[in-house]
């Protein structure tokens, strides 16, 4: 505890008071939520739900002790947020940008109530919060073509890699006895939303460098395109040793669907070994290396440094 943090008492206060504006602020942004519940019902935005939960568990495991603030942070504070009030008054028509005014406006709110130093440990989790929102429709439409038809190219070149009679036509792949359309949720961007927001969770979580950090999330991208094609590769394989038959093509869809997930979890787990592995910090190395050398060489060359 240092001079600057809150008693005890002092701090489950602060804490209240942050739940009340928590409370009100969600009740002021009622009807936005209505509208992202609306969103969360289809396929590309049904992880909305989980990013709440997520976030309140990573505010609680990333808490640090609250500090004492200085009026004028507060009040910077209270300048955010009236800057969200006046944005969701502009663009309350644009229902996304709209939803995107609740994440600055409980930015604000860090600001409130714990100042800088809240801001220093909770803001990131504040970011974390824009993936519970759609993106504008316009930026959708503009990744679904190309996401569909990549998905579909590099899928049916697969399929034809492994033997199989595959044959691209539009977002549709003709196999012998059956075919395979690839529509919007089929396209990757659901499973690139949700992997960006379980690596920003991940990188969150722990500790690590800047750069095991800025690569996770970069390639938290072609993984979640890689775990999309497999998915179809599969679906198409599968489709082929069972053709016309419903029970199996609805359950190897949904089974499919299920494991995507946890494969690429699968995955960005493994990038972060590889990482651990690559990127070494120094005084592991010195440490290493203190272990090799004699260990008699050791005690008295530290003898010598005592000594001087």
């Amino acid at each position: 505890m240092t001079q600057n943090d809150l008693s005890p008492s002092s701090e489950v206060t602060t804490w209240s008071f942050f739940g009340i504006l928590l409370v009100v602020l969600i009740a002021a942004y009622w009807n936005m939520f209505q509208e992202a519940y609306f969103a969360w019902q289809g396929g590309l935005y049904s992880h909305g739900y989980l990013i709440p939960a997520i976030s309140a568990i990573l505010l609680w495991l990333r808490r640090k002790p609250l500090q004492v603030v200085p009026p004028w942070q507060r009040g910077v504070g209270l300048g955010v947020l009236c800057l969200a009030m006046f944005l969701r008054g502009q663009y309350c028509a644009y229902t996304v940008l709209d939803m995107w005014t609740f994440v600055l406006a409980f930015t604000a709110l860090l600001l409130l109530t714990g100042g800088f130093s809240m801001l220093r440990w909770a803001g990131p989790v504040a970011a974390l919060l824009l993936f519970m929102f759609p993106i504008p429709w316009q930026m959708e439409q503009a990744l679904l073509v190309p996401m569909q038809n990549f998905a579909t190219t590099v899928s049916t070149l697969f399929l034809q890699i492994f033997g199989f009679v595959a044959i691209q036509d539009g977002n549709t792949i003709h196999l012998a006895d059956t075919q395979i359309g690839i529509v919007e949720q089929c396209s990757g961007l659901r499973m690139t939303t949700i992997l960006l927001a379980l690596s920003l969770a991940l990188v969150l979580l722990n500790e690590r460098s800047k750069i095991e950090n800025v690569v996770i999330l970069i390639f938290a991208i072609p993984i979640a395109l890689a775990t999309n094609i497999t998915r179809i590769v599969v679906t198409g394989m599968v489709y082929s040793f069972f053709p016309h038959n419903p029970t199996v093509e609805k359950f190897v869809h949904d089974a499919a669907g299920i494991g995507m997930v946890p494969l690429a979890i699968a995955m960005l787990i493994g990038l972060q070994a590889i990482l651990s592995r690559l990127l070494v910090d120094d005084e592991s190395t010195d440490l290493q290396t203190e272990i090799i050398e004699n260990p008699q060489e050791v005690f008295w060359r530290d003898k010598k440094k005592i000594e001087d």
